[in-house]
C-alpha cells in the first residue's frame, strides 16, 4: 500500500543511519587519542604539545556527543514518518479505492478496499487494462480524462461511472495522479475513488423505496436461482394478496397459480444468453391484461436479480380489439366480391372470353396479383380475429415435428423456386414429439419460411434446425438477409407490422404473420421469439415443451439424423 502511495523518506533521514559506522570511528580515535594525551600528561613534565593533545581528544569527545545527539533526533523524526505513514496507509485501506496502473493503462496493484468495491480478484485485475471497471469501456469519459491526465502530466479529479464484475453500474469521485520518474517521464498513475455521496445516503434509498411503493404499476424483484421474493411494491402485495411480513416466504411462482417454472425459464433465457436486456410477454387475468417486462439486475450485496415491471394493458387491448373488430367487419363483407372478381379475372385470365392484346393481358395480370394479394390479407384478418376472439379450434394431438418440419419445407419448395433461394433442414433427432395442432403449427412455419426466403438473397440457403433444449423442442429458421434494426424491434409482432429494410427492397405481405404466429405459438404454451443484427441475417425460433411420454403415441422410426437440402 505504501508503495501505491510513494511513501519515501526525506534523504537525510533515510541515510542518517549510515552515519553510525563514521560515528563509531571518531569515538575510537578519540578515545585513542584522549588516553595517549592522558599518559603522557601524567608520566612527563607538561608542555604545550601534551596540552594540545589532550585539548585534541577532548574536541574529538565533544564531536562525538553532538553527533550521537543529532542522531536521536532523526531518529525520533524516522519513527514518527513511520507512524504517521502507517496511520495514513490504515485509513486508506478503510475508506479509498485505490489503483496503480503503467503508463499503457495496465493495472499495476490494487487495494483490498478496490477489490471489494468491484468484485473482482487482485489476480483478475493485475496486468489488465484498466479500461473493464469503466462503464463503457475506451469511450468511458472518466477513462478519457485518465488518458488526457497521463499524456500532459497533469492531475485530474472528476466523477467516474464504473461497472463491477457483475455488471452493477456504480459512481465514484476519482483523483488521478500520475507518476514520474528521475527524468520526469511519467511511467504511471494512481487512481484513488471514493464513494459518491448518494450511494450512501439512507434518506435517498428511502425516498426511491417509497416512490417505488406507491407506483400504479406493480413491481416484483426476485432471486434468479430461488425466485424467492426479494420486494415487491404495494400494487404487487394488493394484486397477489400477499403481506409485506410474509413476503420473504414468496416466490414469484405463488404470483400466478397458471406459472409454470419451466416456462418461465424459458421466457427469461434470453437474458443470461446476452442476446436481449429485456423481455416482455402479456398475461391474462379475468377480464384485464397486463404487460410484464422483466430484465435483470443487480442488488446491494452484487447478486442478480430479477426486477418484473407489470402494466395493466386492459384499455390498449380494448382499443386494439376494436380496430381488429372494425377491419374484421370489413374484411366479412369484402370477401365474397373479392372472390367474385378474382374468379372473374382468372377466367379472363385463361382466354375462354377471348384474346387481349399484350398491354391488355399485362393490366389483366396485375389485377389478378392484386385480388390475390387483397384475399390473402382478408384470410389473415379473419384468422386473427377468430384467434383473438377464442373461437379457433386447435385440435392438439401427438405429432413428431422431425416429420411436420419436412413437410412443411416440401409444401414451401414452389415459393423458394420463384425467388431462387434454398432450404435446408438439419438435426440429429429421429422423433420429436410434441402435442400440437398440425394445421396450425404448419401456417406458423409456412409464415417463418416465407419471410426467410423473402429476405435471402438469390442463390443463398435458409437454414432449418431442430434441437432439443432444456426440455423444450427449439426450431429455428436462419436467413441471411440484411437484419432487423434494433430499433424496430419490439414491433415485429404488432398487428400491420410492416417495418422499412435495412437494404431499402421492398417487399410483399400483409404484416400480419407473426402476429398470427405469435398467437398460435402461445396457444401451444411455447415461445416465439428472434435474434437480429443488421448487416448479419435474422433467426426465429418457436420452442415448445417436451413431453417424453407422447414418443409412446408416435409410429416408430428407424431413421438417423435428418439433412434435406432443398436446391433451386
Amino acid at each position: 500500500m505504501a508503495k501505491l502511495f510513494g511513501y519515501e523518506l526525506p534523504f537525510k533521514l533515510k541515510y542518517a543511519t549510515n552515519t553510525v559506522p563514521f560515528s563509531i570511528l571518531i569515538l575510537a580515535v578519540g578515545i585513542l587519542t584522549l588516553g595517549f594525551g592522558a599518559i603522557e600528561f601524567v608520566s612527563v613534565p607538561t608542555n604545550v604539545s601534551q596540552i594540545a593533545f589532550a585539548l585534541v581528544g577532548l574536541s574529538a569527545l565533544m564531536l562525538i556527543y553532538s553527533q550521537r545527539r543529532a542522531l536521536r533526533k532523526k531518529e525520533d523524526r524516522i519513527a514518527t514518518i513511520e507512524r504517521e505513514s502507517r496511520a495514513l496507509t490504515s485509513a486508506a485501506e478503510r475508506h479509498l479505492q485505490v489503483c496503480e496502473i503503467d503508463a499503457q493503462g495496465s493495472i499495476v496493484s490494487v487495494n483490498q478496499n478496490f477489490v471489494d468495491r468491484f468484485k473482482y480478484s487482485s489476480s483478475d485485475l493485475v496486468g489488465k487494462p484498466s479500461s473493464i471497471i469503466y462503464s463503457g469501456g475506451t469511450s468511458n469519459g472518466a477513462y478519457c480524462k485518465l488518458q488526457s491526465c497521463m499524456s500532459e502530466k497533469t492531475p485530474w479529479t472528476g466523477e467516474s461511472e464504473d461497472v463491477t464484475a457483475n455488471g452493477r453500474l456504480v459512481c465514484s469521485h476519482c483523483t488521478v495522479t500520475p507518476i514520474f520518474d528521475r527524468g520526469q517521464c511519467v511511467v504511471g498513475a494512481i487512481v484513488v475513488r471514493t464513494n459518491k455521496p448518494d450511494e450512501l445516503n439512507p434518506e435517498r434509498t428511502q425516498f426511491l423505496t417509497n416512490l417505488f411503493d406507491h407506483l400504479h404499476d406493480e413491481i416484483y424483484v426476485y432471486d434468479t436461482e430461488s425466485l424467492g421474493m426479494v420486494y415487491a411494491n404495494l400494487s404487487a402485495l394488493k394484486a397477489s394478496c400477499w403481506s409485506s411480513d410474509h413476503l420473504g416466504q414468496k416466490s414469484i411462482l405463488d404470483a400466478d397459480p397458471h406459472m409454470h417454472e419451466h416456462l418461465f425459464r424459458a421466457h427469461v433465457a434470453p437474458l443470461f444468453s446476452g442476446d436481449k436486456d429485456i423481455v416482455v410477454t402479456v398475461v391474462e387475468r379475468g377480464t384485464r391484461f397486463g404487460e410484464i417486462s422483466t430484465r435483470l439486475a443487480a442488488g446491494d450485496n452484487g447478486e442478480t436479480l430479477f426486477v418484473s415491471v407489470l402494466r395493466d394493458a386492459t384499455e390498449r387491448k380494448k382499443i386494439e380489439r376494436a380496430k381488429t373488430d372494425a377491419v374484421s367487419v370489413v374484411s366479412h363483407e369484402m370477401r365474397t366480391p373479392l372472390t367474385s372478381i378474382k374468379g372473374s379475372l382468372r377466367l379472363l385470365q385463361s382466354g375462354i372470353l377471348g384474346n387481349f392484346d399484350k398491354n391488355a393481358k399485362q393490366a389483366l395480370d396485375i389485377a389478378v396479383r392484386n385480388t390475390e394479394q387483397l384475399l390473402l390479407l382478408v384470410d389473415d384478418i379473419l384468422d386473427l380475429e377468430k384467434i383473438q376472439a377464442g373461437k379457433t379450434t386447435m385440435e392438439k394431438v401427438p405429432v413428431n415435428l422431425v416429420q411436420l418440419i419436412d413437410e412443411a419445407v416440401e409444401m414451401n419448395r414452389g415459393y423458394a423456386d420463384e425467388l431462387r433461394v434454398n432450404f435446408q433442414f438439419t438435426t440429429l433427432l429421429t422423433e420429436a414429439a410434441a402435442n400440437v395442432s398440425a394445421a396450425r403449427f404448419t401456417q406458423v412455419l409456412a409464415n417463418l419460411l416465407s419471410n426467410a426466403a423473402k429476405f435471402t438473397p438469390e442463390g443463398d440457403t435458409v437454414q432449418v434446425n431442430l434441437d432439443a433444449e432444456d426440455g423444450f423442442w427449439k426450431i429455428s429458421v436462419r436467413d441471411e438477409g440484411p437484419g432487423i434494426p434494433e430499433g424496430a424491434h419490439h414491433k415485429i409482432f404488432e398487428n400491420f407490422a410492416q417495418l422499412p429494410s435495412p437494404d431499402g427492397q421492398k417487399r410483399k405481405g400483409t404484416g400480419l404473420g407473426l402476429a398470427i404466429a405469435q398467437r398460435i405459438v402461445h396457444a401451444h404454451d411455447g415461445e416465439i421469439d428472434f435474434v437480429s443484427k443488421c448487416g448479419e441475417g435474422t433467426t426465429f425460433y418457436v420452442k415448445l415443451p417436451a413431453d417424453a411420454n407422447l414418443h409412446q403415441q408416435l409410429a416408430p422410426t428407424t431413421e438417423g439424423g435428418l439433412t434435406i437440402s432443398q436446391d433451386s
